[in-house]
C-alpha cells in the first residue's frame, strides 16, 4: 500500500479499527463492525456505498496501483477482524473450533456486498435486517 493513507481511509471508513477494538466481545464487535459500516454506506451527506469497495473495480492496467492500493485497504480491515476474532478465542468469548480467517472473510464478503447494495439503492432498515439474518446464521452456526 506504498504508505498513503487516503483521506476517506482516514476518515469515513476509521471506524473500523475503533469498533473492533472498543467492544467487550469479539460477537459484539463484528456485530457493531457491520453497523457501522451500514450507516456509513447509507449517510445521507455522502454518495451511497464505500469507496474503498467500489472505485477502481474495473480499470485498465495502467490503474493496477490504485487497485493494489484499494485492495490492500480491504485486506487490511480483513486481517484486523481476524485478529479480533483470535482475540475473541484467546478470551473465551468466541468459541474453540472457530475459524478466524475463514470468519473474517465471511464478514467481508457481507460488507462488501452491503456495500454494493447501499451503493444500488437500498435502504439502511433492509441492510440491517439483512446483516442481521447473516450475522444470526453465524452465531447459530458456532
Amino acid at each position: 500500500m506504498n504508505g498513503a493513507r487516503p483521506q476517506y481511509a482516514q476518515s469515513v471508513a476509521a471506524y473500523a479499527p475503533c469498533v473492533l477494538g472498543e467492544e467487550a466481545t469479539a460477537a459484539k464487535a463484528l456485530r457493531c463492525y457491520v453497523s457501522e459500516a451500514i450507516e456509513g454506506f447509507c449517510a445521507e451527506e455522502r454518495p451511497k456505498g464505500c469507496l474503498l469497495v467500489s472505485a477502481a473495480t474495473n480499470c485498465s492496467k495502467g490503474s493496477t496501483s490504485v487497485q493494489d492500493l484499494l485492495a490492500g485497504y480491504r485486506q487490511a480491515s480483513e486481517a484486523m477482524t481476524a485478529d479480533r476474532i483470535r482475540r475473541g478465542i484467546e478470551e473465551g468469548d468466541m468459541p474453540e473450533p472457530t475459524k478466524p480467517d475463514l470468519l473474517a472473510e465471511y464478514v467481508s464478503v457481507l460488507i462488501q456486498g452491503l456495500a454494493a447494495q447501499a451503493r444500488d439503492g437500498a435502504a439502511v432498515e433492509e441492510l440491517h435486517g439483512v446483516a442481521e439474518l447473516a450475522l444470526g446464521q453465524v452465531a447459530v452456526s458456532l
